[in-house]
C-alpha cells in the first residue's frame, strides 16, 4: 500500500502547477462574476457564473487526466516503474479525483452562495424546487460524469500511444483515435435505442424534484431546467459501472502490453 501512495504523492507533486492554474481561473471566474453582479446590480449573474464554474468541473478530471498523461509521455517515467498498468491508472484517477474534490467543493459553496443570495435578494431570478439540495444532485451527477469521462481519456491516450508499435499506422493514428470515437459512439447510440435496454433502464427508477431557473425581462421569461423532472435508474448505473470497469481494463491492457512509455 505505500507504493501506491507513494505514486499518488508523485502524481500530485507532478501537477501540483495544473491544480494552482485551476484554482487562480476559478477565483478569476468569481471576480469576474461579482464585478459584473456590482456593475449590472444583478445577483443573477453571479449566480449564473457560479453554475457555470460548478458545472464546467465536469470535464475536470478528463483534461487533468490528459495533462498528467502528456508529461508521462514525455519525460517516459513509467518506463522504469515495476508497478502494473491497472496501479499506476488508478494513481492517477485517485490523484486527479482528491485534486477535483477540493476545486470541486469550493465551486459548490460558491454556487450555494450564489443562488442563495440570488433567491433571497430583490432580483429578477426564481428557483423552483430546493437549491441546496438539487445543487448537491447535480454535483453528484458531474462527479459521476467526470469519473465517467476520466476512463474514457485513459483508453483513447492508451489507444493512440499503442499504434506507435505499428509501424504504417503511425502517421494516421489520429484519423484511427476520432473514427474508433465515431464508431463507438454510434454503438452506443444504437444500444441505448433498443427496446431492451430501454426496458431496463427503467427498473429501480428514483425520481427526483423539478428543479430550473427562471429569468424573468419585463413580460418575456427564459428558463433552464437543470434537474426537470429527472429520473435516476439503478439499473443503467448498474450497467454504466460494467461499462467503466470494461473500458478501464481495455486501457489496461493497451498499457502493460502495446504502449512504449
Amino acid at each position: 500500500m505505500e507504493f501506491f501512495k507513494g505514486l499518488i504523492y508523485k502524481e500530485l507533486k507532478l501537477t501540483k502547477n495544473w491544480f494552482v492554474v485551476g484554482i487562480a481561473l476559478l477565483i478569476l471566474g468569481v471576480v469576474a462574476g461579482l464585478g459584473l453582479t456590482k456593475y449590472f446590480n444583478e445577483p443573477n449573474i453571479f449566480a449564473v457564473v457560479a453554475v457555470t464554474i460548478l458545472v464546467g468541473h465536469g470535464f475536470y478530471l478528463p483534461a487533468y487526466l490528459l495533462h498528467s498523461l502528456n508529461i508521462e509521455a514525455q519525460t517516459q517515467l513509467w518506463l522504469h516503474n515495476p508497478n502494473s498498468g491497472a496501479i499506476l491508472f488508478l494513481a492517477k484517477l485517485t490523484a486527479g479525483f482528491i485534486l477535483y474534490v477540493v476545486s470541486f467543493f469550493i465551486a459548490f459553496v460558491i454556487a450555494i452562495w450564489g443562488l442563495t443570495h440570488a433567491v433571497n435578494g430583490e432580483s429578477l431570478f426564481n428557483l423552483t424546487g430546493e437549491p441546496v439540495l438539487n445543487i448537491t444532485l447535480i454535483g453528484l451527477g458531474i462527479t459521476l460524469g467526470t469519473l465517467f469521462l476520466g476512463v474514457w481519456v485513459l483508453f483513447y491516450w492508451s489507444l493512440f500511444h499503442s499504434l506507435k508499435k505499428v509501424p504504417f499506422l503511425h502517421s494516421i493514428r489520429w484519423p484511427i483515435v476520432i473514427g474508433t470515437w465515431i464508431l463507438l459512439t454510434a454503438i452506443g447510440n444504437y444500444v441505448n435505442n433498443l427496446p431492451i435496454y430501454q426496458k431496463l433502464k427503467n427498473i429501480g427508477i428514483i425520481k427526483l424534484d423539478a428543479y430550473s431557473i427562471e429569468f424573468l425581462v419585463g413580460k418575456s421569461s427564459a428558463s433552464a431546467g437543470f434537474v426537470d423532472n429527472a429520473e435516476l435508474s439503478i439499473m443503467n448505473g448498474a450497467i454504466y459501472t460494467i461499462l467503466v470497469i470494461i473500458v478501464f481494463s481495455a486501457s489496461v491492457w493497451l498499457l502493460e502490453r502495446k504502449v512504449e512509455v
